[in-house]
């Protein structure tokens, strides 16, 4: 049992609430967690490369299981990415491309514009539950010890600060749910470039790292230069 309760008296009343689902164990117990709790749960899933299949085969499968959609917007990681032109080829015609697309550096309170008005909420009184635990680091305890479990600034707050670990895997078994498929591969949810996550993508999902590619064209360096090294080049 987690050590200690999440207080929902600190939240404005509401029968709704907002979760930012990755897809990840914390995500699913945070969903889990906030479900016993409000009538109605809204999740969205940020891309960080947009329509990857194997993603959209895991919300997929949560979907049959929440009985709703999962909205997806774009990470602004994925914006600054591309603004920033990381891992983009020495072609200007690409870079007036990308900057002519104007693509917006967004803020989590743009986010949680975003998901209310995708669902009609009143962005004032419905908050973000985000999946953060103070067993995370010593940092993340101190900074949730001093600042508390909901910033009512930022409309946000931590249902699942008191889980550990192993909280976090009874929650989701308890409820019979599966980690997503690609947990066995990355030990986390996708998030990012790293060549911890684009080897793995080459080898089983061949078809979405080509997705990636066309995005992030020299992601590819990042895995010729760890296969280089394997060899001992």
């Amino acid at each position: 049992m987690p050590s200690g309760q999440f207080n929902y008296s600190e939240l404005p009343k509401s029968d709704v609430t907002i979760v930012s689902f990755s897809g990840g164990k914390d995500s699913l117990a945070t969903y889990l967690e906030v479900r016993d709790h409000f009538k109605h749960v809204v999740p969205f899933y940020l891309q960080g490369v947009p329509d990857l299949e194997f993603i959209e085969d895991n919300l997929r499968y949560y979907e049959k299981l929440m009985g709703r959609r999962i909205i997806r917007l774009p990470q602004p990681r994925f914006y600054e990415k591309l603004n920033d032109l990381i891992y983009q080829p020495p072609d200007y015609d690409r870079h007036r491309l990308i900057w002519s697309w104007c693509l917006p550096n967004h803020t989590h309170e743009e986010i949680h514009e975003a998901v209310c008005k995708c669902e009609g909420l009143d962005p004032e009184t419905v908050y973000t539950a985000i999946g953060l635990k103070m067993a995370d680091s010593i940092q993340r305890r101190t900074a949730m010890a001093r600042n508390g479990l909901v910033t009512h600034s930022r409309k946000k707050y931590y249902p699942i600060a008191y889980y550990s670990k192993q909280d976090v895997l009874d929650k989701v078994a308890g409820a019979g749910w599966k980690l997503p498929s690609d947990y066995g591969l990355f030990k986390d949810s996708f998030d990012g470039l790293q060549i911890r996550y684009l080897l793995p993508i080459k080898k089983h999902f061949p078809r979405d790292y080509e997705r990636i590619l066309a995005w992030f064209p020299l992601a590819e360096a990042e895995v010729l230069r760890y296969e280089r090294f394997q060899r001992g080049a």
